[in-house]
């Protein structure tokens, strides 16, 4: 609870602080399509030219309901910037999912991908694409798992974005 309460106060605080440019703030609306966080829509904030926290909900259909789930995330930013936006665009992305209606080992899942923003003309609009593994706890039993003794599964995502 204290880890949400502190995300919680870091990516709602603005603060120019924790950025290297005050034009670097930028807050954006998600829509996409993933593993494991499913058809998801949440915030994202960037802190810094090379930080971004979000968060987001997501939705999926099961054997007859609905899989809900909620997600944290923070993006590190690596290279270059670019030239039309002179921010990052590749980057690591570290994240945590929650299901609630998991069975108690499998409530959360921990994620590790790559990728890259890609702006559409509007800056501040584009779509992020990245790819990397999640570890879901007791799941060996799968058939679409990657690695059986780690439990690790295949995470992809595409996420649209819209600045606010």
């Amino acid at each position: 609870m204290r880890v949400i309460i502190v995300f919680l106060f870091f990516f709602f605080s603005g603060s120019t602080v924790f950025s290297q440019d005050a034009k670097l703030n930028k807050t954006n609306l998600v829509a996409g399509l993933s593993a494991p966080e499913m058809l998801h829509f949440g915030i994202t904030h960037r802190l810094a030219n090379t930080n971004l926290l979000g968060i987001n909900a997501g939705i999926g259909p099961s054997s007859g309901s609905a899989w809900t789930s909620i997600s944290l995330e923070h993006r590190l930013y690596l290279g270059k910037n670019d030239e039309r936006t002179m921010q990052k665009t590749w980057f690591l992305r570290q994240g945590t999912t929650f299901f609630p209606s998991a069975n108690s080992s499998q409530h959360f899942t921990f994620n590790f991908t790559g990728g890259k923003d890609l702006t559409f003309k509007k800056a501040g609009n584009g779509i992020t694409i990245d790819a990397g593994v999640f570890y879901l706890p007791e799941s060996e039993s799968s058939s679409i798992i990657l690695v059986r003794s780690l439990n690790l599964w295949p995470a992809l995502r595409f996420e649209l974005y819209f600045s606010l």
